[in-house]
């Protein structure tokens, strides 16, 4: 197996906390150079896996000959300039969530990469997460008949300290940004969506958030009414400093409650709930992290790692993509829908 050589853009958070487990653990590809706004950053991971050089300006990676495609681990913002640019010099790549910021820099991402013929792919996680498969087996099997009620509540707190993430420019909102993972998740479990109804405020906090006309929104209610039947009450709040969580979906023989925890499920004709949590496997996998941050977060890591290794089997040919760019866009598709209702005060029907 010839490996594939890759080029990192953006060495922060996310790729040091979620990608560099998976990347020291493959063989499928070899990090040949990184690029980082930071220099030291680049410069340090660039040491740490051997690689060739170290950039802060991402063209210059891009323009390397001896790489075959990108991990692109920046926030939203430079998302569609990369990956319009990454495509024009040939690579393939991987964007970290959210794919852009808006349908209309998707569009143009996607037009890009088919275009130059290259794999388009979003680094989404929670597909490949056995819990969630679980569920969609459930739901495509007929244990649990047909879905009625879909319902997600992620009221919480997130202080103000974060430098780009309160900016809507920056990050692309508050459901751009983190609840994406959630809508691409319910478009993989129920189908697509065919309205919304939305309402969304932003409570001024300090910090880092900018003046209100600026700021991402720090509350969400959403309607969704799915093409399939069956209908999704979606509910977000970074702005709540007493918090309440909890996911699952009502069907017609049955329901369902899940999340990273596992999965808990009865039918009407069941005496007792049933359970299903993924044990850790005991091999080789991810043995760089400490025997406590695997035990505890093993499907975290394993989940974004089993993306990573889709899109690189997807590029030598083995799979063909799950996490597409169209895949990408119909996410933003349904957070752009639920800011064009907020607007209007009406419901949004798709496609826009």
């Amino acid at each position: 197996m010839a490996q594939i050589r890759v080029g990192i853009i953006g060495s922060g958070g996310i790729f040091r906390g979620l990608h560099i487990p998976y990347y020291e653990m493959t063989k499928r590809a070899k990090i040949v150079a990184v690029a980082d706004i930071n220099e030291n950053s680049a410069k340090e991971i660039a040491h740490r896996f051997g690689a060739e050089a170290y950039y802060t300006d991402y063209r210059q990676l891009l323009d390397r000959k001896d790489i075959d495609a990108v991990d692109v681990c920046v926030h939203p913002k430079p998302h569609r300039d990369i990956a319009v640019y990454a495509a024009q010099a040939g690579k393939h790549i991987l964007v970290e969530k959210p794919m852009c910021k808006t349908v209309a820099e998707a569009d143009e991402m996607i037009s890009a990469a088919d275009k130059a013929k290259v794999m388009l792919q979003i680094a989404y996680m929670m597909p490949f997460n056995p819990n969630f498969k679980k569920l969609k087996e459930l739901l495509s099997d007929g244990t649990l008949g047909d879905v009625s009620m879909a319902y997600c509540n992620q009221v919480g707190w997130f202080g103000p300290g974060h430098p780009w993430l309160f900016i809507r420019d920056e990050s692309g909102g508050m459901l751009v940004e983190q609840a994406i993972h959630n809508f691409d998740v319910w478009l993989w479990l129920y189908g697509p969506v065919a309205s919304i109804y939305a309402n969304t405020s932003h409570i001024p906090l300090g910090g880092t958030y900018p003046e209100k006309s600026k700021a991402v929104e720090n509350n969400a209610v959403m309607i969704m009414n799915f093409k399939n039947g069956g209908v999704g009450m979606f509910i977000k709040s970074w702005a709540a400093e007493v918090g309440h969580g909890g996911e699952g979906v009502v069907c017609t023989k049955g329901s369902a409650s899940f999340g990273e925890g596992g999965l808990r499920w009865k039918t009407h004709d069941m005496k007792e709930v049933q359970t299903f949590t993924a044990p850790v496997p005991d091999d080789d996998t991810y043995r760089t992290l400490s025997p406590e941050a695997r035990e505890r977060g093993y499907w975290g890591y394993a989940s974004k790692g089993a993306s990573i290794e889709h899109w690189l089997k997807c590029i030598a040919g083995e799979e063909k993509p799950t996490t597409s760019g169209r895949v990408g866009r119909a996410g933003i598709e349904i957070a752009e829908a639920a800011y064009r209702s907020s607007k209007t005060g009406a419901p949004v029907s798709f496609p826009l």
